[in-house]
């Protein structure tokens, strides 16, 4: 099967398979779940989206399903194409810390945790990435790029490039290119041809899931207490994995549960929060947890691993095929607010929007260490919402618990500032 790394120089694949470290994961998923559980007031439809981190139901349904599966990576893979040849797409962004020692036998040490995490399933084995027949990562960062040579040792892997702009003139040929390479490379690993009719049903099977969740949206608008932003978070990644069809019934059955609990007072939010940064990634929760034991509350988010992977849907303005791949092509590129894009604001424009919408005390950064990105897009952000007066804390953390106190200490600190 083709991959875009060349083999003549591969590496023998490192494999530390551990019981331990997989048990250690499934502790980790389910401490969580537990604490989540024991929140007053729980809706319970939340408890299904808990399933796809604490069982094994859904890497079991993948391994009895004759349909293919493509492990992608960050935001931009366009998963309504892969549906239209009857691929399964899973999202393989790790937040265990348990992968990251493993990693680290090969990995240098001072990178990105989050690559370190996700390369470590591919060493330690037994997760969603076993179950992956190819890999395909875009290039949005030099850590996720140079992570795809990695990766090719145990896997198939197809890099989607990238521009380093969104300029629309500029960029578009080039990303709808991009686009229809990754459909070629499709056709030939299936061996058959796209199918626009296919490709139609996928597109509107993914605007349906978009504006669900756009309902789920809106009512936390209205009732930012009605759920917590674990919670929230949980059922968003929840899609990472889940089978679409399932993940829009769940979510659909989610609305009517709030609607129904809105008809009674909920709790009243005392200080409300916007966080924005680096991703968060199950079930590496640790500022969500901090913040929540100190009273406060997190309401929304700007992130590539929260409201952004589904607020947006391909909109064709004509159903032929290349109408289509233009439309997948724009979905995933223009409203990305990721920092790998140069000459944009258009983070900030959401940050702004999103922090008046919820009506937030102040915005939490997440700045994950090693990631440059992020770090370097912090003191923009910063300086826009101190211009407007809006209280911003930077959290500067990785996926240890060594610094749970320290973290503790400096929201504590934030929140007697806004209160």
């Amino acid at each position: 099967m083709h991959t875009d790394f060349e083999k003549r120089y591969a590496r023998t694949p490192v494999r530390r398979p551990s019981e331990k470290i997989l048990n250690g994961m499934r502790d980790a998923s389910r401490d969580l779940a537990r604490r989540l559980q024991q929140r007053p007031g729980r809706l319970p439809g939340l408890s299904v989206f808990e399933t796809m981190f604490t069982t094994e139901q859904r890497l079991a349904e993948l391994r009895a399903s004759d349909r293919r599966v493509a492990g992608t990576y960050c935001y931009f893979v366009p998963e309504e194409l892969l549906r239209a040849f009857d691929v399964t797409p899973v999202r393989l962004c790790s937040g265990f810390t348990e992968t990251i020692a493993p990693s680290e036998e090969v990995l240098p040490r001072d990178i990105c945790p989050l690559v370190k995490s996700s390369f470590g399933s591919a060493v330690v084995g037994g997760g969603y990435l076993d179950e992956c027949d190819v890999i395909i990562l875009p290039t949005s960062c030099d850590a996720k790029t140079k992570l795809g040579e990695y990766l090719a040792d145990y896997k198939p892997v197809w890099l989607l490039n990238l521009p380093s702009t969104k300029d629309y003139a500029i960029v578009k040929p080039f990303w709808v290119q991009e686009i229809k390479r990754l459909k070629t490379k499709l056709e030939n690993w299936t061996g058959r041809k796209l199918d626009r009719k296919k490709l139609k049903d996928a597109i509107g099977l993914f605007q349906k899931r978009s504006k669900v969740y756009r309902e789920l949206y809106e009512l936390r608008r209205a009732h930012p207490g009605v759920i917590s932003h674990q919670d929230w978070l949980m059922a968003i990644q929840a899609s990472f994995y889940a089978d679409v069809p399932t993940w829009i019934a769940q979510a659909e059955n989610l609305v009517q549960e709030i609607r129904k609990a809105v008809v009674r007072p909920v709790p009243d939010l005392k200080v409300k929060l916007l966080l924005t940064g680096a991703p968060v990634i199950w079930p590496n929760y640790k500022i969500l947890n901090i913040i929540d034991e100190l009273g406060a509350a997190v309401v929304a988010d700007e992130m590539c691993s929260g409201h952004q992977r589904l607020w947006d849907y391909a909109e064709p303005d004509e159903w032929t095929t290349d109408g289509m791949l233009e439309a997948l092509a724009s979905r995933y590129l223009f409203p990305a607010t990721c920092p790998c894009f140069t000459g944009t604001c258009d983070r900030v424009d959401k940050l702004l929007k999103m922090a008046e919408d919820f009506n937030v005390d102040g915005v939490i950064y997440h700045d994950l260490r090693l990631c440059q990105l992020f770090d370097m897009e912090r003191d923009l952000v910063s300086r826009v919402l101190k211009e407007r007066k809006m209280p911003m804390l930077t959290l500067h953390t990785d996926y240890g618990q060594e610094d749970v106190e320290q973290l503790k200490t400096r929201v504590e600190a934030f929140l007697e500032i806004i209160r």
